[in-house]
Parts: C-alpha cells; structure tokens; sequence
C-alpha cells in the first residue's frame, strides 16, 4: 500500500498530457568536456594512454522548461576515464587507421527526490561503466585556407559492460547500446591561436529492463532519443608548450525518447557549459591538462559544473 502510494505521487507529479512520466536524465554517459584542447592534433603514429579524472557535481535538477524540479535532487560522481589508442603507420584515405578502447570506472553518489513525496533518488554502486570501442582514421597536418588542420573521424560503439541494476535510478552502466560516429578537429588560426572541436551524433538502442518505478507503471521498454553534442576550446599558447583555453560543451536531443514505442513529449535534454582550461606539454613529451566548465540552459538534466583533469603519454 505504501509502496503504490509513493508510485501514485510520482505519476501525478511526473505525468504529462500523455499521462507517462516526463522526468528525464535518459542519455548514457557520454563525453562532455574529456576532449577539448588540441583534440585533433595527435603528435603521429604510436600507441597512447590517455586519463582522464572528472569530477561533477549536481545541487539541481533542470525540468522541460529549465525551472528547478523541487524535492533538493542532487547527482555527483568520481570517474576515472582509462583511454588506449594505437595509431598505425597504415593509411586509408590519406589518413592513418587506429584503434581506441575505453573503460570507464568511477563512484556515483545521489540523493533526494524527484518533486514532494516522490521516489527517492538513489545511484548504484558498481564502479565499473560500459566500455567503449571505436575504429578511426587520423589525418596529420595539412592546410586550411593555408593554416595548419588536423582532423579524426571515429566510431565509437558504447558497449552495455557497465553495472546496471533496475533498482537504481542512476547507474554506471546504461544497460543499451549506442552507436556514436564523431568527427573532431584542431585548426591553427595563428602560431599561438588555436581551435579545437569534437562533433559528436549519438543513436540510442532500448534498455528492455528499465527503473523499477517506470516498470511499476507499465513502462517496460525505453529507448532514449538521438541527440546532437560538442566539445570545443578556443586556445592561446602563452608561453612554449602551455595553453591557456575557454572550453566547454553542448548537448541538444533532436528526438523524443520512446516509451514501449511511443513517443514520450517534453523529456528532450539539453545542456550548455563554459569556462577556463590549461594545458601543457611537458619537454619529456607527457601532457597535462587541468579544466572547468560550469552548466546553463539545461532542460530535462541536472545542473553543475565539471573539472576535468587530463594526462597523455606516448609509448
């Protein structure tokens, strides 16, 4: 009795016209903000490890019309990103093929609720995410309107690995597949300015065992809708070998997220972040990068900001 009562509230509460819960925060783990500074300019051939540690913290959530969902909902984690990429001295297209492989690993905590009396937020425990694995090819400098322009086309695949369970509304792994192409770029505008961009386009399959409270309402199947998302920095080298950069990222969901097949209106998610980043590039060839970002013009999402700090070294 209890039980359906919590479940009553959060339908009223959560329901739209269509009387189906609007409350978002669909879309997997993706990359906002990893990759922003000289993202294209890959130094050559090689085989590389990248870590990334990210840190995010949420006091808010975001609804269809970015007012504040009330019930004090907040969403933080700890993920360490362990990247490896092989570039080969094979060309195809004028570009060399590789390989990246992707394991994330984290600590996700959450608390509060979604509106008065509704279910409480809750995050899994598991540490481990789905991996990633993707096949791209990499073309080394050559000239844009006779400036240099490195360029990367990938496609990744996000692989359902990670720890799921129904019973969290927040876990590392997403429990679906998503295919995501992405095409990313450095142009320097000038020996000291630079550009760099990650474009990104993301296909979302079904997770068949959704939140326990979605199922408690009949919803058995959701599939997140496509969406649109960037990475971009605007960087300057000051001194030899360290940048300083304005870096952010955007995300816009271009479709509705389906519910047993139908759609599912005013649940699309949206974010906007921005602000200050350094890079350097030390003499012994190992990169560190330390960034911020903070979040506006969210809808359907949480709120907060991001630091990301971010380490390459070349075997």
């Amino acid at each position: 009795m209890k039980r359906g009562l919590v479940v009553l509230l959060f339908a009223v509460f959560f329901a739209g016209i269509s009387g189906t819960p609007a409350r978002a925060f669909d879309q997997p783990l993706l990359n906002f903000g990893l990759t922003n500074v000289l993202d294209g300019a890959v130094p050559g051939p090689g085989t590389y490890f990248f870590e990334y540690v990210q840190i995010y913290q949420s006091g808010e959530f975001k609804d269809q019309n970015g007012n504040d969902i009330p019930g004090s909902p907040r969403v933080g984690f700890v993920l360490s990103m362990n990247q490896l990429a092989h570039i080969s001295k094979t060309t195809v297209l004028g570009g060399n093929i590789g390989i990246d492989f992707l394991l994330p690993i984290g600590s996700l905590t959450a608390g509060g609720t979604f509106g008065p009396g509704g279910p409480p937020i809750s995050a899994n425990p598991g540490p481990i995410g789905d991996a990633i694995v993707g096949p791209f090819i990499q073309w080394f400098p050559h000239k844009l309107l006779g400036r240099p322009f490195l360029h990367r086309f990938e496609l990744d695949f996000i692989v359902p690995t990670g720890h799921y369970d129904k019973k969290y509304t927040i876990n590392p792994g997403a429990n679906f597949w998503t295919i995501e192409p992405y095409y990313a770029f450095t142009w320097f505008l000038t020996p000291q300015l630079s550009t760099s961009w990650r474009i990104h386009y993301t296909y979302n399959t079904k997770n068949d065992d959704p939140w326990e409270v979605l199922q408690s309402l009949g919803i058995t199947e959701v599939k997140p809708g496509q969406a649109f998302h960037f990475n971009y920095s605007l960087e300057y080298e000051v001194v030899k070998n360290l940048r300083v950069a304005a870096a952010g990222y955007y995300l816009k969901q271009l479709t509705d997220t389906q519910f047993n097949g139908s759609d599912v209106s005013d649940r699309k998610e949206q974010v906007f972040a921005i602000g200050p980043a350094i890079h350097w590039i030390t003499k012994s060839g190992f990169v560190f990068a330390l960034k911020t970002a903070f979040e506006s013009s969210v809808e359907n999402r949480p709120q907060g900001s991001r630091t990301t700090f971010r380490m390459i070294y070349k075997f």
